[in-house]
């Protein structure tokens, strides 16, 4: 059959019969493309190898990188396709992997650092991928503990181990302030042991000898019992309820209350037997005071109403009694701590009742830590005791207490231990710690004690931050380096700095007390920090 082409150009009129067959042609695809049908697409050429899985990661989590082999866009199945690594100038095969009924093949990598890979066959060769690795963590060496405004306690002992008295000591940490006295009222103060939000929602008070009463907010008495009954407390919107129990029965219910007072024997409120209260879910054991119990949130709310200047400093458990022992030599230090305490829980007496707790203080380092008669009954309780006498004039109705350069009674802050951040040292002024106004006798002094008391724990320890930590303190996505780069005169952490990945460098500045609560350590002082895989 001759050409059709060839015959059209050799008949008479071919110039006119040419120029139709082009219009025509023009026309027909013109409507084929109207009626919608699938333009042919392009074929790809030749064997390709499509490779995905670039990422940033730690090293001890492993990567995923994926291949898709195809032949001319058709996948290429059962296929052996090499994993290589870029290793000193060269590729070098670490791995095959077989390709699937797609024509796709993953494989799982781990690098310690930042490596890069690619897939291989005899055909094709694929772009190179790059798993960047980034720290897992940071080791930041730190040292001391709690804030590091006022008295630092194991500085305290230390001096006292020394020869200084509790004034002396005071007037160290304290500079300008001076030791002074103060009426004493015996004035009572509230503190909360039970209530707050992670505590129970139900709570069993029981009696170890004498007898209790129950009354209402109007001091009626409810119900009374020895130390065989048991009070079993919950809540409800219309208030607390009680239901009183021996052996496991139940032998009276009282109902919703908005106040109920537990009173015992062996206390201010009711002469006879001595007992202890405790109260399940409490810190702390009872013997001195009374119980208040509401519910002003979704729990009962429980508070041991104690005199303040007695009572409420023998059950504080803030300094170990036995440093007062003739062993340890550290009576001074004990008394010095009373002293701060109580200028502390006069003045959170002063500034009345918290709505949140019905409270003046919380029985933990909120405020201060109080357990009661764990402390005062427990091991060298007797020496405690006699230091905090050793801090009242009984004779005269005085207690000494601290008094600021303007002569009142002075905010005291204290804490367990200085520590060291590069060349610095000591306490820190009130302001870098919390941001508060600055004042006198709340500044930065060299503190050399802490790190000379014996058994101090808090002179070297490791803190970690981890990459998950660091990329929600800096905002940023992955975090390469972290470094401190400024202190305050303590040595406690100001700013810090964090460089991303992609080269993204923000700088964090804290206050001191901030650092700790940010980062979750004993304390802001910090020396070197150092990445780990």
């Amino acid at each position: 059959m001759p050409d059709v082409s060839t015959s059209i150009s050799a008949a008479p009129g071919a110039g006119l019969v040419r120029t139709l067959a082009v219009v025509l042609v023009t026309c027909l695809t013109a409507t084929l493309l109207t009626v919608g049908l699938p333009a042919v697409p392009a074929v790809a050429a030749g064997y390709t190898l499509t490779a995905s899985g670039s990422a940033t990661t730690t090293a001890a989590t492993a990567r995923t990188l994926s291949v898709v082999y195809r032949y001319n866009g058709a996948a290429r199945k059962n296929a052996s396709v090499a994993v290589q690594q870029y290793r000193d100038g060269t590729w070098v095969r670490i791995k095959t992997v077989t390709t699937g009924s797609t024509g796709k093949a993953t494989t799982s990598v781990k690098p310690s650092v930042t490596t890069k890979y690619r897939f291989k066959t005899v055909k094709a060769t694929s772009a190179t991928l790059t798993v960047t690795v980034v720290p897992g963590s940071w080791a930041i060496a730190g040292s001391g503990n709690g804030h590091g405004v006022g008295m630092a306690q194991y500085g305290a002992y230390q001096m006292a181990r020394t020869g200084s008295t509790a004034s002396q000591i005071l007037g160290y940490y304290y500079p300008g302030a001076t030791v002074g006295t103060a009426n004493n009222p015996r004035t009572s103060i509230d503190v909360q042991v039970l209530g707050k939000a992670a505590d129970p929602t139900t709570t069993t008070i029981s009696l170890s000898a004498g007898s209790w009463r129950l009354l209402d907010g109007a001091q009626a008495q409810l119900a009374t019992g020895t130390s065989a009954r048991k009070l079993s407390i919950a809540r409800t919107t219309a208030g607390v309820t009680a239901k009183i129990t021996e052996n496991g029965t139940v032998r009276q219910t009282i109902s919703a209350r908005r106040t109920l007072w537990l009173e015992w024997t062996g206390t201010d409120y009711w002469a006879g037997t001595a007992g202890t209260v405790t109260v399940s879910g409490a810190q702390g054991s009872y013997r001195h005071g009374r119980l208040r119990i509401t519910s002003p949130n979704p729990r009962p709310n429980v508070v041991n109403q104690v005199v303040l200047n007695d009572e409420y400093l023998y059950g504080l458990d803030e300094m170990p009694s036995l440093w007062g022992t003739s062993a340890y030599g550290g009576a001074a230090a004990l008394q010095a701590q009373a002293i701060v305490a109580r200028n502390y829980a006069i003045l959170a007496k002063t500034a009345g009742l918290k709505t949140s707790c019905d409270c003046h203080l919380y029985d933990d380092t909120s405020s201060q830590n109080y357990t009661g008669w764990k402390k005062e009954g427990g091991e060298a309780g007797s020496t405690w005791r006699a230091a905090v006498d050793a801090t009242r004039q009984d004779g005269a109705s005085t207690v000494s207490i601290v008094r600021n350069p303007a002569d009142e009674i002075a905010e005291t802050p204290y804490f367990a231990s200085t520590g060291r951040g590069g060349s610095y040292s000591g306490t820190t002024n009130n302001q870098d710690a919390f941001g508060t106004a600055a004042q006198s006798h709340l500044a930065h002094v060299a503190d050399p004690y802490s790190a000379q008391a014996p058994g101090n724990p808090n002179t070297s320890w490791t803190g970690t931050l981890t990459q998950t930590k660091a990329k929600s303190v800096f905002d940023l996505a992955w975090v390469k380096s972290v470094k401190v780069t400024a202190r305050y005169s303590s040595g406690q952490i100001k700013t810090m700095q964090a460089v991303s990945v992609q080269g993204t460098t923000r700088n964090l500045t804290k206050t001191a007390e901030g650092w700790r609560t940010t980062l979750g350590f004993r304390a802001s002082w910090a020396d070197t920090v150092t990445s780990r895989k």
